[in-house]
Formats: C-alpha cells, structure tokens, sequence
C-alpha cells in the first residue's frame, strides 16, 4: 500500500452513550484538506479496550470542493491510547487503509492513509 497523506486532527467532543461513544475530529489530512470526521465506537469486551466502529468524513479540499467518505473498523484501547483501523471508501471513489492513533488525555490524533 502507498502512503497518500498523513496530519495531525484534534478532538473536538465525546459523547458517551449507553451502548456506544461518539468522538469527532478536525484537523488538517495532507491532499485531503481539512477535515471533519465523526467515528462511533462499541466495545466488544467488558473492559472496553476493543470493539468496532462506523463513522462519517467531510473534508474541504484547498481548491474549495467537498468530499464525503464512509468510516469502519476496528479499535483498540490501552489506557488513554487508542488505535483505529478503517477501511474508508470516499465520495470521489477513492478507497483507503487508514491506520489513527489517538491520545485521549491530550485529545490529539495522528492519521496516516494509505491508496488501496
């Protein structure tokens, strides 16, 4: 697989639900522009530390057009550290691997992607 972009996107809320949590992001994802994405994890183990999730992106490229993309995987938590893996499939037919780590103390994450 290639490595097609890579940024930096923040935490802006968590909204924890009975049977999921909902954590959204902005930041800045190389040729992806900035970008909003919204990821809703369930556990899949009593402690919480792993399960799968669905989500949404919108992302506003430099030239002003929108994309949309389609987010699911799984996740893995080890105290206030998680990684995500995606499968995501964007409104301008791109198709990519998507490997996140994510800070929750700090609320930062990292994101690299990669073309299928």
């Amino acid at each position: 697989m290639e490595l097609v972009a890579e940024g930096t996107l923040k935490i802006t809320s968590v909204t924890v639900n009975e049977d999921n949590s909902v954590l959204c992001y902005e930041g800045d994802v190389g040729k992806y522009g900035r970008v909003f994405a919204t990821h809703v994890i369930k556990s899949r183990d009593g402690n919480r530390n792993q399960g799968n999730f669905t989500g949404h992106a919108r992302t506003i490229l430099e030239d002003g057009n929108a994309l949309s993309a389609t987010l699911q995987g799984i996740w893995s938590r080890d105290g206030g550290k998680m990684k995500f893996y995606s499968l995501d499939e964007s409104s301008h037919g791109d198709q990519n691997f998507i490997r996140g780590e994510v800070d929750l103390l700090s609320r930062d994450c990292t994101a690299k992607v990669y073309a299928l």
